[in-house]
């Protein structure tokens, strides 16, 4: 698979979704066809976002990274020769540098230059190809969770990263399903990720306590343990509130909570597959939203989604909690907005629901988004790209640096379990007392398995279907049957590549 035809493809899809993006935010409004930033100057350009995480951390605990237990897992690798080594620059391609800033701060590769190829995350994807062909100079480039595995599965776009001295084996702690994402169908290593945007269940406090009697996170975990436990509870919610209060916010939310649950591929050997668990889903999805139990009508990224959260208004209370990932949780992210965040004024409305959300792991270990960092063929700074990839995918000492000060959930188990056990992450849109969101994001990271699962063409399918079964619940399809058949051959129109019977 040495062309990019399916890449092109995918983005056609995700054009439609404003996916967002996690590792790189594509908030920025950077209008410039390509930019440089250096390592010397970029923490200068710090968004206000970071600086705010940063002054954040900083208060919890300003010497946390001082007296660290972290230990490295493994020394600086070798470049095996593959590759160019007389660049002048390490060129990192992006199209936002929110990340890339608090990551020179903490790295050692020497010459780290920002190269901005746009302005949003979709069309990166793109706009990378362009710039390949342009015979600039590019060393490692960022991409986003939906198309990280079509450039993975390119020969032509994407090296081994074998080529930088690195192996499996330099990601034994990490979280395996970053790793399964980062290795082609082939079997080869050809993508990092420096975080893990493990998903987790936030919920109204107020709301748990006054309908469920639940007064702590492990209390209401218990709650939403497993899929049955969660629609047990959902229905007693809708009763107790009179019909009003659902407990999971949009389909979509939920199917994201359900994805992760798959044993099988959606493609193998260029056919789609699926097996009996589809229908069950589309089942439980339809049955828990006729019922009451998902909100009805509420779509993400719309302003509804967020005032079903509110405790004012014409939709107040409308929803226990939402399925959030990690990027979610942060101070200007989606439960700042259910919170009364406002990104047009960089302020908060009054709402009633400042500081009534907590998190907990629920049902079952899931994702969404993430960023996965690829080194290019054309590489001519190997020994450098190793540093960089060292420092920010695999050396603890300097990925807890980057937690601590950037708020990021890193893709480490020992250094996000160091953080948790030092209590100095606090997230004070939380309730009091369970400001920390990452003992739950662990607890979902971790029981996430994707090995032998995961495919270039997941975004796509996630949202074709979600179209199918959204239609479906809200009279758009007439049956399962036709919800299935609806999904199929929208799968078929998207993935022309693909056989599906």
């Amino acid at each position: 698979m040495n062309k990019l035809k399916k890449t092109l493809a995918l983005v056609a899809v995700l054009a439609m979704t404003a996916t967002a993006f996690v590792g790189c935010d594509d908030d920025d409004d950077e209008d410039e066809e390509s930019s440089t930033t250096t390592a010397e100057s970029s923490a200068t350009d710090e968004s206000s976002e970071d600086a705010e995480a940063s002054e954040e951390a900083e208060e919890g605990d300003s010497e946390s990274t001082d007296d660290s237990d972290s230990s490295t897992t493994a020394e600086v690798p070798t470049p095996d020769g593959t590759l160019g080594d007389d660049g002048d620059q390490l060129s990192i391609l992006c199209w936002t540098d929110v990340d890339l800033n608090a990551m020179f701060e903490v790295t050692s590769a020497e010459n780290a230059t920002y190269v901005n190829v746009g302005s949003d995350g979709t069309e990166a994807s793109e706009q990378y190809i362009t710039y390949f062909s342009s015979g600039e100079d590019v060393d490692l480039y960022f991409c986003d969770a939906d198309w990280t595995m079509a450039y993975v599965n390119n020969d032509e776009y994407s090296a081994s990263l074998s080529a930088l001295g690195i192996d499996e084996s330099y990601y034994s702690d990490a979280y395996s399903y970053t790793v399964a994402v980062g290795t082609s169908d082939a079997g080869v290593l050809k993508a990092a990720s420096f975080q893990a945007a493990g998903g987790v269940y936030a919920y109204r406090t107020d709301l748990a306590e006054e309908y469920l009697g639940v007064t702590t996170p492990d209390e209401m975990q218990a709650y939403v343990s497993d899929w049955d436990t969660f629609w047990s509870t959902a229905a007693t919610v809708y009763e107790a509130s009179d019909g009003v209060t659902a407990m999971a916010d949009t389909i979509a939310g939920v199917w994201r909570a359900y994805s992760c649950d798959r044993t099988t591929a959606w493609v193998t050997d260029g056919v789609f597959t699926y097996d009996d668990t589809l229908t069950t889903t589309i089942d439980t999805i339809y049955d828990a939203y006729t019922s009451g139990y998902i909100c009805n009508g509420i779509e993400q990224w719309t302003n509804d989604w967020y005032a079903i959260g509110y405790a004012t208004g014409s939709l107040a209370n409308n929803t226990m909690g939402y399925f959030f990932p990690s990027w979610s949780l942060t101070s200007t992210g989606q439960l700042a907005a259910a919170e009364g965040y406002d990104s047009e004024t960089d302020s908060f409305n009054d709402v009633g629901t400042s500081g009534l959300y907590a998190t907990t792991a629920g049902p079952s270990g899931w994702y969404w988004g993430g960023t996965w960092i690829c080194v290019s063929p054309l590489c001519d700074n190997a020994t450098a790209a190793a540093q960089f990839m060292y420092d920010m995918t695999i050396n603890a000492e300097t990925m807890k640096e980057y937690a601590v000060n950037h708020s990021d959930f890193v893709n480490n188990q020992t250094v996000m379990q160091e953080i948790i056990d030092e209590g100095s992450n606090t997230n004070t849109l939380l309730q009091e007392g369970y400001q920390d969101q990452f003992p739950a994001l662990a607890d979902s990271a971790a029981s996430i398995d994707l090995d032998g699962v995961a495919t270039e063409y997941d975004g796509t399918v996630t949202n074709d279907l979600v179209t199918s079964i959204t239609s479906y619940c809200q009279g758009g399809l007439s049956s399962a049957e036709d919800c299935l058949n609806d999904f199929l051959d929208t799968v078929a129109a998207d993935l022309p590549d693909v056989t599906v019977d």
